[in-house]
């Protein structure tokens, strides 16, 4: 791995940690027993590591977060049922949030001290916003147009989305990485079961099961 790739790799590590605050560049290159010379050789500073790290988590989950609305089958053409699309769909995001949690525990500094992120953070929004559309979409199919007032809906599934990885951890901080994420993608594809009609309990129980195969999966 080239030396900026591993000041990447460890400084991301160490912000999740003990928090992006409390690490100082010197910090990091005492991590990776290296001189902060050569640190700053690569990245003049922890303003640049900061906003390297988010230019890849940007670019990783427009990447992702982009898929369901250029590819319409992405929840469909599948052996899987709609339900287990989503649910793995909504995990890979999380996932690649949680690798960058630290950037997700207070966004609003972040955004306040770098515009770049600001800008970014914004785009993110947006298009988390327009991925849940696409899923709810699927999942309600032709019922979709009854239900004028879903935007709200959606918009409260994008923001859990958002929020769901500092919430939660202040809720249950000792829990592990993969029920966080789990227990994430269970909240938000419960938002969608008031719509559901006659298959309303149908879902709940396809969503709870799919929730205990996972955990059960990560933990064996």
């Amino acid at each position: 791995m080239k030396t900026a790739d591993r000041i990447l790799e460890t400084a991301c590590a160490l912000f999740n940690e003990e928090g992006e605050h409390n690490v100082s560049a010197s910090d990091i290159a005492i991590a990776l027993d290296i001189s902060p010379g050569n640190l700053y050789y690569h990245f003049k500073g922890k303003d640049a590591i900061n906003l390297a790290l988010f230019t890849r988590l940007q670019r990783e989950l427009v990447g992702l977060l982009s898929t369901p609305l250029t590819d319409p089958t992405l929840f469909s053409d599948n052996e899987d049922s709609p339900v287990m699309r989503s649910w793995l769909f909504l995990t890979v995001i999380i996932e690649k949030m949680h690798n960058y949690r630290y950037l997700y525990e207070s966004p609003s500094d972040l955004m306040h001290r770098y515009p770049e992120i600001d800008r970014g953070f914004q785009r993110l929004s947006r298009l988390k916003r327009a991925a849940c559309e696409a899923l709810v979409n699927e999942l309600l199919g032709e019922t979709r147009p009854s239900y004028p007032r879903l935007d709200s809906t959606i918009n409260a599934m994008a923001l859990t989305l958002t929020f769901w990885l500092s919430w939660d951890r202040m809720v249950n901080p000792d829990d592990p990485q993969d029920v966080i994420i789990h227990r994430g993608v269970l909240q938000l594809l419960s938002f969608c079961a008031p719509y559901m009609g006659a298959e309303q309990q149908s879902f709940y129980q396809e969503c709870e099961m799919l929730y205990r195969e996972m955990l059960a999966t990560t933990n064996s």
